[in-house]
């Protein structure tokens, strides 16, 4: 399922605010510091799952998922950049 959501649910002294991410189909608490929270009224943890959920959205991304390699670095040595960034077209490499 590639939805996301968020909920409260009732526990003991409290409620728990919980959401679901869009690569994960289980509910992940809302958390401090690695310590689930607990809230006094329904409403005010479905806010804060809100708020956590959007948060993770829209969070830095940490990685690009390229990996250099040997050969691409070797190229890039002898040929500048293949691939620059910033909406640059790329550069057309002609082997002989």
């Amino acid at each position: 399922m590639n939805g996301v959501n968020a909920r409260s649910i009732p526990t003991r002294g409290g409620f728990e605010g919980q959401f679901r991410k869009v690569h994960r189909s289980e509910w992940e608490p809302v958390q401090v510091n690695g310590v689930a929270q607990l809230y006094d009224t329904a409403d005010a943890a479905e806010v804060a799952a809100w708020r956590a959920l959007l948060a993770h959205l829209q969070g830095d991304i940490v990685g690009s998922g390229d990996k250099a390699s040997i050969a691409r670095t070797e190229a890039e040595k002898r040929f500048g950049k293949i691939f620059p960034g910033h909406g640059k077209k790329p550069v057309v490499v002609e082997r002989r």
